[in-house]
C-alpha cells in the first residue's frame, strides 16, 4: 500500500530526502505483526518495563549509595522498556511522530537526554546527590511528557500551581 507521500514522488519523479531512505531503513528493520503479535508485544514490554520499575524499589531496601544507584538504574531501564512498548501499538514511525510532534518535541527530548543521563550517571560513579538530582529532574520531565497527551492537560497543570502559588496575572 502506498503512502500519499509515495504516490506524489511516484506522479512528479521526486527522489526521496535522506531523512526519508532512513526512515525507510530503519522500518524495514521492524516486521509486519499481526494484531495479536501487536497486542502480546505491547503487554509483554508494558508489564515487563513497569514490573522491573517496581522491582527496583526492592534495591532501595539496601539503604545505601549503591542501593540508590541500583534502583535508578534499574527504574530508567524499565521506563525505556515501558516507553518501547507502544512501538507495538502504534509502529516505530507513528510513535516517534507522535512523541516529536511539536506540542511535545522539547519535553520529549528533554526526558530522553535525562534518561539516558541518569542512567550513565547511576552506572559511572558519579557523585550521589547529582544523580538523585538529575532523578527528580527526569521525574518531572516525564510528568510533563506524559501530561501532554491529555487534552488540556499542561494548562490544567499550570493553573493548578498557579492557584497554589498565589502567582495570578
Amino acid at each position: 500500500m502506498q503512502t500519499i507521500r509515495e504516490a506524489k514522488r511516484t506522479l512528479t519523479g521526486q527522489p526521496k530526502s535522506q531523512a526519508e531512505e532512513l526512515e525507510d531503513q530503519l522500518c524495514s528493520f521492524c516486521p509486519k505483526l499481526t494484531y495479536t503479535q501487536r497486542i502480546t508485544g505491547f503487554c509483554c514490554c508494558w508489564a515487563g518495563g513497569y514490573l522491573l520499575s517496581f522491582c527496583s524499589t526492592l534495591s532501595l531496601m539496601d539503604y545505601s549509595e549503591q542501593g540508590i544507584r541500583n534502583f535508578t538504574a534499574l527504574y530508567v531501564l524499565g521506563n525505556v522498556i515501558a516507553l518501547c512498548s507502544t512501538g507495538f501499538l502504534l509502529g516505530p514511525r507513528r510513535q516517534c511522530k507522535k512523541m516529536f510532534h511539536p506540542t511535545r518535541r522539547v519535553a520529549c527530548i528533554i526526558y530522553l537526554v535525562l534518561l539516558i543521563a541518569v542512567f550513565a550517571c547511576a552506572l559511572s560513579g558519579v557523585p550521589f546527590g547529582i544523580v538523585l538530582f538529575l532523578f527528580i529532574i527526569q521525574l518531572c520531565a516525564a510528568t510533563w511528557y506524559a501530561i501532554s497527551y491529555i487534552p488540556y492537560g499542561r494548562q490544567m497543570v499550570k493553573s493548578f500551581f498557579k492557584d497554589r502559588c498565589g502567582c495570578q496575572k
